[in-house]
């Protein structure tokens, strides 16, 4: 079977929507991508903001899950940066430390251990090329919030 598998959504479960951290829900100054320490001074975008806010206040009240290839060393600045900029969210899930694979690859495993037979994804935001593509090869329905060819 090809990897990752195709998403069959179970009407039973709980609904869902995926959200990306870097470039989507957040948006970085003038740091590299791998100045974790720095997470902090990220700005936030206010799209994303008031869509993920959205979700979370409709009536089918969905888990909001954050799908990130942040290195889980900046776990605590991260949640501390959603906590300062209000970010409703039911779950966040980051690449293990030191993990330097492709984003592609750690969503697709973070998705199948964490997502895949709990809830019912409605869709997914996400901005990077590679990680989009994988999404709609499982069949979900993705929203490219921003250019991704890097």
């Amino acid at each position: 079977m090809p990897y990752p598998a195709p998403y069959v959504p179970d009407p039973t479960l709980p609904p869902a929507w995926i959200v990306d951290i870097d470039g989507t829900l957040a948006h970085m100054s003038d740091r590299s991508p791998y100045h974790w320490h720095r997470v902090g001074e990220d700005s936030l975008s206010p799209a994303v903001m008031a869509a993920v806010t959205a979700f979370a206040a409709s009536p089918e009240k969905p888990a909001i899950v954050l799908v990130s290839g942040r290195d889980g060393v900046c776990r605590p600045e991260t949640e501390q940066w959603l906590a300062e900029h209000r970010v409703p969210y039911t779950e966040l899930h980051m690449r293990t430390p030191g993990d330097s694979r492709k984003d592609s690859i750690v969503k697709a495993e973070l998705f199948d251990r964490f997502v895949r037979h709990r809830y019912r994804v409605v869709a997914v935001l996400d901005d990077r090329d590679q990680v989009v593509r994988m999404w709609r090869r499982m069949g979900l329905v993705c929203f490219q919030v921003a250019e991704g060819d890097f």
